[in-house]
């Protein structure tokens, strides 16, 4: 059974928007883009499938640029972590589609082989089971689901955590830092 990876390319879906990709950086962090370059940089030595969520996951903010509710985060006014989760969100639905989803579980048994087979991490393929709509799970098989071992809340390494900058600061530069820390 032949399955597509990664239907979204976020690569491709930044540079739609106008928005340079490079992929060489000597910097100790992931990840920065900033609004006025309209530039991502990304660290070049990343796995493909970690450089595609943290491209996805800088795109994702990208589009919220606008939106109240980061201006509120970032003038420390809303929650931070509600925007993660909403970028979460957004990325796990464009890397992970519902049928991609449902395929991977049929071959794979485990996370570590359904992530493999999607070509995401443990974290955003827990992200998206732990978010399924009523309606995605009446389209999964629930043994497919069972079989797995995995219960929304388990503790899956996120490979990357954003750093936001201070509101004082000023700074509309974003960084994705390399570190893990639980969701």
């Amino acid at each position: 059974m032949a399955m597509q990876r990664n239907g979204f390319n976020a690569q491709e879906s930044a540079f739609n928007e106008g928005i340079r990709v490079d992929s060489v950086v000597v910097y100790d962090f992931v990840s920065y883009w900033s609004v006025a370059d309209r530039a991502v940089l990304i660290q070049a030595d990343l796995s493909g499938h970690v450089r595609n969520e943290v491209i996805a996951h800088s795109v994702a903010h990208i589009e919220m640029a606008e939106s109240p509710e980061l201006a509120a985060a970032l003038d420390g006014e809303r929650w931070r972590g509600r925007i993660e989760m909403q970028v979460h969100h957004v990325v796990a639905h464009r890397l992970i589609p519902l049928a991609n989803l449902r395929d991977a579980l049929e071959i794979g048994n485990t996370m570590p082989q359904v992530a493999a087979l999607l070509g995401v991490t443990e974290f955003l393929l827990g992200w998206r089971l732990q978010h399924l709509s009523n309606e995605e799970f009446g389209m999964i098989p629930v043994h497919l689901l069972n079989r797995l071992g995995w219960l929304p809340g388990m503790a899956t390494d996120y490979p990357y955590k954003c750093l936001w900058p201070t509101s004082s600061s000023g700074e509309m530069l974003r960084q994705l830092a390399p570190g893990r820390h639980r969701k």
